[in-house]
Order: C-alpha cells, then sequence, then structure tokens
C-alpha cells in the first residue's frame, strides 16, 4: 500500500510527515494541536452552513445547493481526511484521494452554475433546474469515488505496479490541471461578462437619470438593473472562492508536477507542510467568505443567531419561573 500512485497524489502529506520522523523520532504535537483546532473550525462553520440551508428555505437556490455539496466535501476534510493522517491510517491515500476530487469537481460545478447565470441570464432558469443539479452532482461524488479505487486493479500485481501507477499519476495531475484551466477560463468570462455589465448599468442609471429630470420626475430604477446587480455581487462572491482555491491548490498541484516528471526530493520540507495547512485551511475560507460576502447567507446567519439568543433567553427565564414557583411551594407546604 505504502508505493500505490494515490499515495504519490497525496505526497504532501505523507512525506512531510516521514521526513519530521526521520529527525526527531516521533511525530511533533505542534502541528498536531494546530491541525485540530483548525478542524474543529471547519466542522463548526461548515456543518452551520448546512444547518442554514436546511432550516431557511430562502436558502434553498440552486446555487446553495452547490454550496452545500462543497461544504460537506469540506466537512469530510475535518472529519476523515485529519484523524486519518494524524492517526497515520493506510487507508489514508485512498481517502484523500476522493476527498481531494469530490472537493475538485464540487468547485466545478459551482463555477459551471455560476457561468451560466452570469454569460446566459435570460436562460438560465430553463437551463439550469433541479433535476439537471441533481444529475451533476450525483456525478461529481459518483467519479472520484471511481478515480480513487482504480489502482485496486493492480496493487498486487508486481508486473504492472510500477508502470500502471506512474501512468495513473500522469493521469490523475492531468485531470487537475485541466480542471484547473477551466476555472480559470470559465472565470476569466465571468469577470469580463461582469465588468460589461457593471458599465451597462451605468449608462442605464446615467440615461434613465436625464431622461427622467427632462420629464420633471423622480428617479426609478428599473427591476432589470437590481437582478444584474445582484449576479454581479454572486460573482464577486465566487471569484473570491476561486482565488481562494487557487492560492490553496497551487501548493498541491506543483508538488505533483515535480512528481510527474520524478523529482520529488526537489520539494522543500517547508513547502509540504505549506501545502498540507493551505488545504485544510481552503475548507475553512469557504464558510467564512460565504457569511462575510454573501448576502442571502450573511441575513440567516445573523437571524440564526438572533433567535438561538431569544430561545436561550427564554429558556432562562422558564428556568427561573419554575424555580420560583418551586420556592413558593415549598414555602407554602412548610
Amino acid at each position: 500500500m505504502e508505493n500505490h500512485s494515490v499515495r504519490n497524489m497525496t505526497k504532501n502529506a505523507q512525506v512531510s510527515r516521514q521526513k519530521f520522523e526521520e529527525n526527531t523520532g516521533q511525530l511533533d504535537h505542534t502541528p498536531a494541536i494546530s491541525l485540530t483546532v483548525i478542524g474543529c473550525a471547519v466542522v463548526i462553520s461548515n456543518a452551520l452552513v448546512c444547518i442554514l440551508f436546511f432550516r431557511y428555505r430562502t436558502l434553498r437556490t440552486i446555487a446553495n445547493t452547490f454550496i452545500v455539496s462543497l461544504a460537506i466535501s469540506d466537512l469530510m476534510v475535518a472529519t476523515v481526511f485529519l484523524p486519518t493522517y494524524l492517526a497515520k491510517l493506510t487507508v489514508t491515500p485512498y481517502v484523500i484521494a476522493y476527498i481531494l476530487f469530490a472537493y475538485l469537481f464540487n468547485f466545478c460545478g459551482i463555477t459551471w452554475d455560476r457561468f451560466q447565470a452570469v454569460i446566459n441570464p435570460l436562460t438560465y432558469r430553463s437551463r439550469v433546474t433541479r433535476a439537471i443539479v441533481y444529475k451533476i452532482l450525483a456525478l461529481v461524488w459518483t467519479m472520484p469515488l471511481v478515480l480513487s479505487i482504480i489502482p485496486i486493479f493492480w496493487e498486487y500485481r508486481e508486473g504492472i505496479k510500477i508502470s500502471a501507477d506512474s501512468i495513473y499519476q500522469g493521469f490523475l495531475v492531468t485531470i487537475v490541471m485541466i480542471c484547473t484551466i477551466l476555472i480559470c477560463w470559465a472565470y476569466s468570462r465571468i469577470f469580463r461578462e461582469t465588468r460589461r455589465q457593471v458599465k451597462m448599468m451605468i449608462a442605464m442609471s446615467e440615461t434613465s437619470f436625464r431622461i427622467e429630470m427632462d420629464n420633471g420626475r423622480e428617479k426609478v430604477g428599473p427591476a432589470s438593473r437590481t437582478n444584474i446587480s445582484t449576479e454581479v455581487k454572486v460573482a464577486k462572491v465566487f471569484a473570491l472562492v476561486g482565488g481562494t482555491f487557487g492560492v490553496c491548490w497551487l501548493p498541491l498541484i506543483i508538488i505533483n508536477v515535480f512528481g510527474v516528471f520524478g523529482f520529488p526530493e526537489l520539494i522543500p520540507e517547508a513547502f509540504l507542510q505549506v501545502s498540507l495547512y493551505s488545504l485544510v485551511g481552503n475548507a475553512l475560507a469557504d464558510p467564512l467568505i460565504y457569511s462575510f460576502y454573501k448576502s442571502d447567507y450573511r441575513r440567516a446567519f445573523l437571524k440564526f443567531f438572533r433567535s438561538s439568543r431569544n430561545e436561550g433567553q427564554n429558556s432562562l427565564s422558564s428556568a427561573r419561573a419554575n424555580y420560583d414557583i418551586y420556592n413558593e411551594d415549598s414555602q407554602f407546604t412548610s
């Protein structure tokens, strides 16, 4: 199990730990503690994203459906990847491969949804239906499973194992590179279309203002500008998510490119550690971006915390009332 290609795909986690143990003879507790703290934050934040989605009907949009699917893949990083990594379980390579590709394909799904919403806004609702979204999500979660278990077919066949591992690792890196290029291309198109829409909004505002001033009426903005403005804001949110994705995944991509060309030893240990923390940190960054930059989730967060606080106050008041009634009854009986 130590030499199969899925392990090579996630070499940043494995090699960094091995190098450190060679130098110290034991696993340092500082990375373990820091990763555990980050993992707890990932669980709390992404679980809250899922809870809000299922609690408030207004959040159950197509875009937010992709967000929840991405949050589930983030939760897997904290609840599956981190424990198996810290416990040094041999199943880790398969698990890591599934988690990485589940996140990657989920992000491809989000990018596709935003691309359709911004580039083709007039046909978005008719083309991107819930039935289509559910089919996409089924592929998003099924394809990583197929990709991660492929090495099982040659795991114990020593004659073809080495060559098959090399070909398979190159195949996986090619998939990652293609997905990354497509994501960057899609967001470049989104950025250009967003800029065009902003210019159009400005032109519409100036024209509408001049016409209404000539007629002696107050300015009233058309509803279409509100829809365009909403899509522009949503595009900015997902652009921020895309930028975070690129920054956090770049170390992992670089490591695997070096591995494919046969130069993994050129990667310094510090860079391996950075790739591990960036991968886990990416799972924490997504829900933070949603809560601070996406208006519907921001309102839902505030509503949720206010209702939770009110429920807590009501429970405290009820407990105090019951306590007072108990004291009165005790005095009466005595």
